[in-house]
C-alpha cells in the first residue's frame, strides 16, 4: 500500500488511564459532539473481560462499537486491535477512539499502530489521551501501578484531569508537579475541545504520541475474573460493591433488579471517597449479569459467597 497523505489517513485516538479514571466518562462525552461532526466515530474497545457490557452503553451514541474482549490491547489482544482496524471502514471517513483497558502499557500498543507499514499507511496521526483521576494519582497500593500510571502519562500527546475537586491542595500541588516532571509538553484537554481539534474547528494541538525503545516493564499483575449476577435489589446491589475488599480495583457488569425486572449497570473503583456509581440500562444482547472484577488476586468464590450472603441477610 502506498503511503498516504496525512489528510487521507484516519486520525487515532487511543484513550487510557489507569482503571476507574473515567475514560468512558470521556468516551460518553466525546461521542455525541464528533457524530455531529464531519467525522464519525468508530469505537474500538478493549476492557477485560466486560468489553461487550461496556460496549452496549457507547451505542447509544454510535453503531460504530467494536469490542475487544480480551485482557491487553498492548500484548495478549494485539492481533484483535490489527484486525479490528484493518475492519475500519474508509468510505465514511471516521475518527477511532480506542478504549484501552486502565493495564495497558502504552508503549507497545503505540508500536503495534505505528510500526506496521499498512496501519502506518492508513492511520494517523496518533493522539493518545491519558485520562487523571487527580484524588488517586499515584495513590496505588502496589509500585507496578504507579509505574503504570507515570508510563500512560509519559507517553501522552493530551492529558485530561478529572475529579480535582476531591483532592486535597497538596494533591493538586503533586499532579501539576509530575505533569511539568513527566510530559510538560502535552495539551491539556476535554471532551469538547478534542471533538473541535479532531474536526478541524481548532488548529492541531498536538505532538505526535511517543513511541519509546522500552516499556513500563508491564507485567500481568492483574486478573479479571466473572461471576454470574442473581435477580436482587438494588440495595443490596450497592451493599454487595460496597463491601467488596479495597484490593479489587474495579468491579463493572450488569444486573437485573428482582420484582421489578429492571436492569443497572453498575461499577465500583479502589477509591474510598467515590460509592459505587449505578446506571439505568438495557441488558445487551446475548449477554447474562454478570459482574467482572479486575485486581491482583481475585478469588471468585469469595466475592460469590459475600453476595449471597448480602441477599440472604437483607430478606430476613
Amino acid at each position: 500500500m502506498s503511503a498516504s497523505t496525512i489528510t487521507d489517513r484516519i486520525p487515532v485516538v487511543v484513550l487510557a488511564g489507569f482503571l476507574g479514571a473515567g475514560k468512558t466518562t470521556f468516551m460518553r462525552e466525546i461521542l455525541p459532539l464528533l457524530a455531529a461532526g464531519p467525522r464519525p466515530p468508530y469505537v474500538i474497545l478493549n476492557d477485560f473481560l466486560n468489553a461487550e457490557v461496556d460496549s452496549a452503553t457507547l451505542r447509544e451514541f454510535t453503531d460504530e462499537v467494536r469490542a475487544i474482549a480480551a485482557g491487553c490491547v498492548c500484548c495478549d489482544a494485539a492481533d484483535g486491535l490489527v484486525d479490528a482496524l484493518d475492519a475500519v471502514p474508509v468510505d465514511i471517513r471516521p475518527v477511532v477512539l480506542i478504549e484501552a483497558n486502565g493495564t495497558t502499557d502504552p508503549y507497545p500498543l503505540l508500536e503495534v499502530i505505528t510500526a506496521d507499514p499498512q496501519l502506518a499507511g492508513r492511520f494517523g496521526p496518533v493522539r493518545q489521551v491519558v485520562v487523571m483521576n487527580e484524588s488517586r494519582w499515584q495513590k496505588r497500593w502496589f509500585p507496578w501501578d504507579r509505574r503504570l500510571e507515570r508510563a500512560q502519562l509519559q507517553t501522552a500527546s493530551h492529558i485530561h484531569t478529572n475529579r480535582g475537586h476531591k483532592a486535597s491542595p497538596r494533591q493538586q500541588h503533586r499532579v501539576r508537579q509530575d505533569i511539568a516532571t513527566h510530559n510538560p509538553r502535552a495539551v491539556h484537554t476535554t471532551p469538547t475541545r478534542l471533538a473541535a481539534e479532531l474536526a478541524g474547528e481548532l488548529p492541531p494541538q498536538t505532538k505526535p504520541a511517543a513511541v519509546a525503545v522500552s516499556s513500563a516493564g508491564h507485567a500481568h499483575h492483574h486478573a479479571a475474573a466473572r461471576i454470574d449476577m442473581p435477580p436482587l435489589t438494588e440495595d443490596q446491589l450497592r451493599r454487595w460493591l460496597a463491601a467488596l475488599p479495597r484490593d479489587i480495583l474495579r468491579v463493572k457488569g450488569v444486573a437485573r433488579l428482582a420484582g421489578e425486572g429492571g436492569v443497572r449497570h453498575f461499577q465500583r473503583t479502589d477509591d474510598p471517597d467515590e460509592p459505587p456509581h449505578l446506571m439505568k440500562g438495557a441488558l445487551p444482547p446475548e449477554t447474562n449479569p454478570c459482574a467482572i472484577l479486575i485486581g491482583p488476586a481475585v478469588d471468585a468464590g469469595a466475592v460469590e459467597e459475600l453476595l449471597h450472603a448480602i441477599i440472604d441477610s437483607t430478606k430476613r
